[in-house]
């Protein structure tokens, strides 16, 4: 029963957390935007528009993959559990590390106390302790995928040959 809870619960805490992050991008590129319009910046640096452009594309892929992990548990897959703790991790992980890096692109005001970048870069740091510390979830993943589901036992490690090693040289 807890296994289930978590494995719906999780899915959603992600999608949170990268919603939260998608508002701060949304922010961050609004402002960048209307300095620009008034001639506060004369332009954006390279590096500015890499970090909205990679921030973008982290968000995005993160929430399809927790969109995937929900649909994956909507339909009681015996992954769902799997999914849901390796996605949750991975989420809150993003979208952490892109609000701390879009924080960076609008100054001292994305670091006031009272202001909404502030709050949700603190939001997002206690996401990463709810339901678990990311390297404990994501060591269960890993725990999780080399453990034989029936006896519980490690998986055997398959057996290599050792590489050929030819007997003569070759001309």
């Amino acid at each position: 029963m807890f296994r289930e809870h978590f494995a719906t619960f999780r899915p959603l805490v992600a999608a949170t957390a990268l919603g939260t992050a998608a508002g701060v991008h949304s922010q961050v590129t609004a402002t960048l935007t209307a300095r620009l319009a008034t001639g506060i910046l004369p332009r954006l640096r390279d590096t500015t528009l890499v970090t909205l452009g990679r921030t973008h594309a982290e968000l995005n892929s993160a929430l399809l993959a927790a969109l995937a992990a929900a649909r994956i548990t909507a339909a009681g897959s015996g992954q769902a559990d799997v999914w849901s703790r390796g996605v949750k991790a991975h989420a809150v992980d993003t979208a952490h590390h892109a609000v701390a890096e879009l924080s960076l692109l609008v100054g001292a005001g994305g670091f006031q106390a009272g202001s909404a970048l502030a709050k949700a870069r603190g939001d997002l740091g206690g996401l990463l302790y709810a339901d678990g510390i990311h390297d404990s979830l994501l060591r269960s993943v890993g725990r999780t995928l080399t453990t034989n589901p029936v006896t519980g036992a490690a998986l055997p490690r398959p057996r290599t040959s050792p590489p050929e090693v030819p007997t003569h040289a070759v001309a």
